[in-house]
């Protein structure tokens, strides 16, 4: 065959096989013209080998497919070149192809630009003249032309991008390797060597390893199933056509009997060695080639997997950081955050403890305006060489440089980069190139998704818990809050402060709502200014704030809070047209564990300080606590002047509930009397004491409504009887919210006939959620009605009343309560009362 015929087949082989590699691909506009240009180089390569090895239907044929090849090539590297570099020319390349094409057309009848060789034999010996004269010199200055044109385009892509030379210089070599051996050719020491389709075959090499380097297409489509049967149907073929006489020999000298079978053993030598082949190659390729790349895509897969399950930026980040450092090898992850407050990207994660993460990059430097503009990120290297890199301060290039950065990335969501991906060289390892750099896009792409989700479910996640004019935490979500550290401050003190704004309505009557809105507002940047970062706030109604403290006690938040009253109290007001009135507050203080077991206690104590100083004046601040009383700013607080105003009130209730019914007023005042008398060997404080005493006289006031038949009835009650008799609880309860004096002894009230274990009524709420006054309250009322005598049954035995009591323990009553009761009933400190 010889050294044409042999390096020949070896080219249109690879060319077939680069062809088969793309065409399995998934393929772009850059793919796509590089398979143009192969489909000329095979035609030319292909059409030279056929037409010297005389192929039928004849070697002037064979030339001309060579010929039309060779005609492609301009348009075809034109137009690769246009789109790798991202700015096509389809319109010049459709001329280059019509110029060419019409020069193919004139050519091919008589060979007017380049005639066909002459076939010469001498000595047994085949050789090929070609007779050129000027007309050949037109086709050389379109060839001239054509490669300055793409010489011009190369030089203008680089002056507008610089770092696309490093991607261009591979194609540049490839391009003067082709001239250079058509040129070649001229030479008479290359005279019989292909040297212009050794180096044609050198270009094709180099334009493949440009494309690779750039990630147009996947690598491990080199190992698909159906490439892999191409390639070894391919290698099959030109290993038995140069293999075939040895094999024929082989079979006649070993198996001369079995001519017949000669056609069936070479087709299944054939098969085999196909299969085995395909095999091969498909282990060579997914361990040389493919096998990073396959791991990549799988760790992307999962990450994509990942962050597509987070709504939580944190999260999200993380997983940013965890595939990189299975991906990729490098001594340093940093993400740079958005602070728009500060206009900053502001580092926050890393993926070594150890890192330093005290450095921000301003929104304002080339790097960060640069990755907003563009959909991709950068290598370092490649930035050095912008003028975008000059402009930057000697500060902020020392910074990066003492960093070791070599790849920066873009977070986006859409058009707003909302964080900055930096990673630093690795340490004795090779640079970080263009295929790290197409993985993290592909990464910063699948992030930037999650993100904006993220970032949108933040945003209704903060709409959902925060108050919209003074941006604290809502009443809802300060329950979970609430509830959640009180959890986790078991094993130390937490405090609740309740500030209430004195006389608001008033205030938006005279000023209107809008200015209302604003003393809001200031309100509560003095709130937000006092607490800090020291506890939770809420608003919790619309002129009431909540204030959480962990870690603080009755006297450090008694402070806090003054200092906030004094504050608002001498807040400026000045309109420009009168001066507004101060503003005052009402506060009340609970803390835990001191006066609170539960939430629900630490809220109603809380509550209940505050409706304390509103009763004693406003304008003052009551802690919840028997350790520590607060004093209103007007003065001592007297708790007998407090209630005695209600006292008439009640007392006429009484007096009702005694002319209907003898026993019900004299089981409310056995009722005040034990339950007081609890509530005092329970440490309560003296206003709790109180409450219970009022709840105790008017927790019965609704049998007022019931009939005098059903209520003295010395038979079993219907089950009518009985839900008339159950409605007494909010009948009382209608009564006593038109009296709002005494509308703090509700609670108790309507919850004293529920059960510890949740089967009461009329709410049917169970342990501690059922408030501390109404668990007394039901203690007491139980243990009377036992130990009285009624028209329907005897008293009961004192000893019998307290055995029931024990078995009731957790299920009727409080544990604890009902403990401490039965203790001071055995002891004497609670004396029994007459039943009679």
């Amino acid at each position: 065959m010889g050294t044409f015929g042999y390096i020949s087949s070896i080219a249109l082989f690879i060319y077939v096989l680069m062809l088969l590699i793309l065409m399995a691909a998934r393929r772009n506009k850059i793919v796509n013209s590089f398979i143009i240009l192969l489909v000329a180089m095979i035609c030319w390569t292909g059409g030279s080998l056929l037409m010297r090895s005389q192929f039928w239907p004849g070697y002037e044929v064979w030339y001309h497919v060579s010929i039309f090849g060779l005609f492609l090539l301009p348009y075809g590297y034109f137009q690769f070149i246009t789109e790798f570099a991202g700015k096509p020319r389809r319109l010049t390349a459709k001329l280059y192809l019509i110029i060419y094409g019409i020069c193919f057309l004139i050519n091919l009848p008589g060979g007017f630009l380049l005639a066909p060789p002459v076939l010469v034999e001498s000595q047994g010996k085949v050789a090929f003249v070609y007779d050129m004269n000027w007309h050949a010199a037109i086709l050389f200055a379109l060839g001239s032309v054509s490669v300055l044109h793409i010489v011009a385009t190369l030089i203008r892509s680089c002056r507008r991008n610089r770092h696309m030379m490093r991607q261009f210089k591979p194609i540049v070599i490839g391009i003067f390797l082709l001239f250079l051996g058509q040129l070649a050719l001229l030479v008479p020491v290359f005279k019989g060597f292909p040297i212009d389709i050794l180096l044609g075959l050198v270009n094709a090499f180099l334009i493949l390893y440009a494309l690779i380097k750039r990630r147009l297409f996947q690598l491990k489509l080199l190992a698909s199933e159906g490439l892999c049967y191409g390639v070894g149907t391919l290698l099959t073929f030109v290993l038995f056509f140069n293999l075939t006489p040895y094999i024929n020999e082989t079979l006649e000298n070993t198996f001369p009997a079995a001519v017949q079978y000669y056609p069936l053993i070479y087709s299944v030598c054939f098969l085999l060695t196909m299969v085995f082949l395909a095999y091969i190659w498909r282990a060579i390729v997914e361990n040389v080639f493919v096998k990073e790349e396959i791991l990549q895509t799988e760790h992307l897969k999962n990450f994509s997997s990942a962050v597509s399950k987070s709504l939580r930026m944190t999260d999200i980040l993380d997983e940013i950081i965890t595939v990189i450092q299975k991906t990729i090898e490098t001594d340093g992850v940093y993400i740079c955050i958005e602070n728009k407050e500060e206009g900053i990207y502001e580092t926050r994660y890393s993926d070594r403890p150890l890192n330093d993460l005290s450095f921000a990059l301003k929104q304002d430097n080339p790097l960060i305006r640069w990755l907003q503009r563009k959909e991709d990120g950068i290598l370092m290297k490649d930035f050095r060489t912008m003028v975008e890199y000059r402009s930057m301060w000697e500060e902020e290039k020392k910074l990066l440089s003492d960093l070791k950065i070599e790849v920066c990335v873009g977070l986006k969501d859409d058009d707003q980069l909302v964080g900055v991906l930096m990673l630093a060289e690795k340490s004795g390892k090779k640079h970080l190139g263009i295929n790290h750099l197409k993985l993290l896009n592909s990464i910063a792409s699948v992030a930037s998704i999650a993100i904006k989700n993220a970032r949108l479910y933040e945003k209704a996640y903060n709409e959902a818990r925060t108050d919209e004019l003074t941006g604290f935490l809502n009443r809802k979500y300060f329950h979970e809050v609430l509830n959640e550290t009180f959890e986790n401050s078991k094993d130390s003190s937490i405090a609740l402060v309740m500030i209430n704004i004195d006389d608001f309505k008033l205030f938006n009557q005279l000023y209107g709502t809008r200015q209302g809105d604003n003393a809001l507002v200031k309100v509560a940047q003095i709130i937000r200014a006092t607490v800090g970062d020291n506890g939770y706030v809420a608003r919790y109604t619309g002129k009431e704030f909540a204030i959480l403290l962990p870690g603080y006690d009755v006297y450090s938040a008694k402070n806090l809070t003054e200092s906030i009253r004094d504050q608002i109290y001498n807040m400026e007001w000045e309109d420009g047209k009168c001066r507004l009135k101060p503003l005052t507050i009402s506060a009340g203080i609970s803390a835990a564990p001191y006066a609170a077991r539960s939430v629900k206690e630490l809220l109603d104590n809380a509550d209940m300080a505050v409706y304390h100083v509103k009763r004693s004046g406003k304008n003052g601040i009551r802690v919840f606590d028997t350790l520590i009383q607060g004093e209103p700013v007007g003065g001592e607080l007297n708790h007998a002047n407090i209630y005695q105003e209600y006292e008439t009130t009640i007392y006429a209730l009484t007096a009702a509930i005694d002319a209907k019914d003898r026993y019900t007023f004299k089981h409310s005042k056995n009722v005040e009397y034990y339950a007081t008398q609890l509530a005092k060997a329970l440490n309560l404080n003296e206003d709790v004491v109180e409450i219970i005493r009022q709840a105790a006289l008017l927790h019965d006031v609704g049998k007022i409504g019931i009939p005098e038949d059903v209520l003295n009835k010395d038979t079993s009650l219907t089950a009518d009887e009985y839900e008339l008799i159950k409605g007494h609880v909010e009948a009382s309860i209608g009564i006593i919210r038109h009296l709002p004096s005494l509308d703090y002894v509700i609670p108790a009230v309507i919850g004293h006939h529920e059960r510890y274990d949740g089967k009461g009524y009329p709410r049917r709420i169970a342990g501690e959620d059922i408030p501390a006054t109404a668990r007394i309250l039901c203690i007491a009322d139980s243990f009377d009605a036992m130990t009285s005598a009624r028209c329907y049954k005897p008293a009961m035995p004192v000893e019998q009343a307290l055995r029931i009591m024990r078995e009731e323990e957790g299920r009727q009553f409080d544990p604890d309560m009902a403990r401490v009761f039965e203790e001071c009933i055995e002891s004497g400190r609670i004396k029994v009362l007459s039943g009679e």
